[in-house]
């Protein structure tokens, strides 16, 4: 697989960004670690953990002009807009969506089951190099990102002896044929490999998706899709989307 055949792109808010230049390797590491405990009158057993959590590392560079390698022609940005991106995220200690997309040669996404997960950037280091006026070559290590937070639900008791009931917040009712996170609908148009129409792409001809994220209105392609399953297919218009259902 060619080193134009993989799209890195990394979300944050509204901003959704590829990464100019891929790496040459793209390690994720996932390890399961077990405890050896040794009980009194059974012997040794081993007891299964939680998975580590994942941990990605990404070496390339930010280019500081146009060349035949850069895979963001369409919608070029300095290093500096990069640096801040990920500078950002690791000062303001917030998760960020990471998401590998993987194309044949005629541009058809596989391994779609690997839709993405959301990580915190842990280490950002970044050189400039003689002779590579411009270019910003960067080490980029991002951990696997678990929400903690504990889940709450309102509890209410009519007396000392009766049965709790658990009350939740009625359901908002989504107008009809309105294009939601989350919603089912036909593609009709193709697909790009980010929201501002960069190639690779593919075309929906009537395939059922998923509506996984949605951003300015003002890009060429805001609506990003995924297969039924949740592989990730790539960015839309909406005018190219029938709704089938909202919720």
């Amino acid at each position: 697989m060619g080193t134009n055949n993989f799209g890195l792109f990394f979300t944050r808010d509204n901003t959704v960004i590829r990464l100019p230049v891929n790496p040459e390797k793209l390690p994720v590491a996932r390890e399961a670690e077990n405890g050896d405990y040794n009980v009194l009158g059974i012997g040794p057993i081993m007891v299964p953990r939680t998975p580590n959590q994942r941990e990605v590392t990404v070496s390339s560079f930010f280019p500081g002009r146009l060349f035949s390698g850069v895979l963001t022609s369409g919608a070029f940005q300095p290093p500096e807009f990069y640096i801040n991106f990920f500078e950002s995220a690791m000062h303001d200690r917030v998760p960020i969506l990471y998401t590998p997309v993987r194309y044949y040669e005629n541009g058809e996404p596989f391994l779609t089951s690997d839709h993405g997960f959301q990580v915190l950037v842990t280490q950002f280091n970044t050189e400039e190099r003689g002779g590579e006026t411009g270019d910003f070559y960067y080490d980029l290590t991002l951990i696997e990102y678990r929400d903690y937070t504990p889940q709450t639900m309102q509890v209410q008791q009519s007396g000392s002896t009766s049965p709790a009931v658990v009350t939740t917040e009625p359901a908002r009712d989504i107008p009809k044929g309105q294009l939601v996170v989350g919603g089912t609908c036909i593609a009709n148009g193709p697909y790009y490999a980010s929201s501002y129409g960069d190639e690779p792409h593919g075309n929906g001809n009537g395939r059922t998706v998923l509506v996984s994220r949605m951003v300015d209105a003002s890009r060429a392609y805001p609506i990003h899709v995924t297969t039924e399953s949740g592989g990730a297919l790539g960015w839309m218009k909406k005018d190219a989307l029938q709704v089938v259902s909202s919720t």
